[in-house]
């Protein structure tokens, strides 16, 4: 059997599960090509009787994801598996890939997501899931790629009583979840996390480009063209904050964005996002390798992250 897994990774947590998956996959006497997103060929993957596609959680799948999945041909019928990294809420996701994947007349066989420490400016640092994916999470990525080849070798054969079936939409939060001066918006009114693009601030005389592409080369959208007068930048855009994480001089300054989204946050994170962590944690679903005492939900990354780059590519936060 010959697979293939592509990913799209930002911070490392995605490539070590598909690296996992991979090495599950090999260990059953499969190929198996691993493929950055950005370096496959959507209309190549005919020779590919496995597929696996994975990406962080921004909620739902990356737009670079969407397209890369619109873009796939010749694939119908073939054999499909997703799966992703997250910081907390995986359940919107496989509900927004799966139809998509599945438009592609993609057969999905499994679905997968683990937890990932996240790094996000406008978050608390360190964050809950600090020290994910570890050891025990790769194990499972492992079994999960060895998982895929039985599967896909037993459909084949005509058994497809392990294919799981769609995923449900998710529930909506809860209504009173307070979500500050956003819930008083005007209809079709930005709120303050959608106003990234606004709040960017591009200061030309620290900017090193053509010597430095950073933040047009990692923008996972494209969204960055420093080439053009005008220069391009966040459009279109994911709010990931990859590109002020990785420039060297902070040329781009998402500053005022970061502490305003961070103000607002904060009890959504308490009620919305640790609420659920515990939840799982109840539920044998998430495993806790930060003490609780040694969470600081007052302390955010744009305050311990202050010099810049704050990110180093290929090495992680500084």
């Amino acid at each position: 059997m010959k697979c293939a897994v592509i990913y799209y990774t930002q911070t490392g947590n995605t490539e070590k599960v598909a690296k996992a998956i991979q090495m599950g996959i090999q260990g059953t006497g499969s190929e198996c090509d691993l493929l950055l997103l950005r370096d496959a060929d959507p209309t190549r993957l005919y020779g590919y009787d496995l597929i696996g596609i994975g990406s962080p959680a921004f909620g739902v799948e990356p737009t670079n994801v969407s397209k890369f999945i619109e873009d796939m041909r010749f694939v119908g019928g073939k054999h499909a598996f997703i799966f992703c990294t997250h910081g907390t809420h995986p359940e919107n996701f496989f509900p927004s890939i799966y139809p998509k994947v599945r438009d592609r007349e993609l057969v999905v066989i499994g679905m997968a997501n683990w937890y990932g420490n996240c790094y996000l400016l406008h978050m608390p640092e360190p964050y809950p899931t600090a020290g994910h994916p570890d050891e025990v999470d790769l194990q499972e990525a492992v079994q999960f790629g060895k998982d895929m080849v039985e599967r896909s070798r037993a459909v084949s054969g005509g058994d497809t009583s392990g294919i799981p079936a769609p995923p449900l939409p998710p529930p909506p939060p809860p209504p009173d979840l307070p979500v500050g001066p956003d819930a008083h918006r005007e209809e079709g009114e930005k709120n303050i996390i959608e106003s990234f693009s606004e709040m960017l601030r591009f200061h030309k005389e620290k900017c090193r480009y053509p010597k430095c592409r950073l933040c047009m080369e990692n923008c996972p959208v494209l969204g960055i063209d420093l080439s053009m007068d005008p220069p391009v930048l966040a459009e279109p855009c994911l709010m990931c904050e990859f590109c002020a994480r990785v420039c060297p001089t902070g040329a781009l300054d998402i500053d005022e964005w970061v502490a305003a989204v961070a103000a607002e946050t904060g009890t959504i994170f308490e009620r919305f996002l640790m609420s659920a962590i515990d939840q799982a944690e109840t539920e044998g679903k998430f495993r806790r390798l930060l003490p609780k005492e040694e969470l600081k939900l007052d302390t955010y990354g744009y305050m311990v992250h202050t010099k810049h780059p704050s990110w180093i590519v290929g090495k992680g936060p500084r």
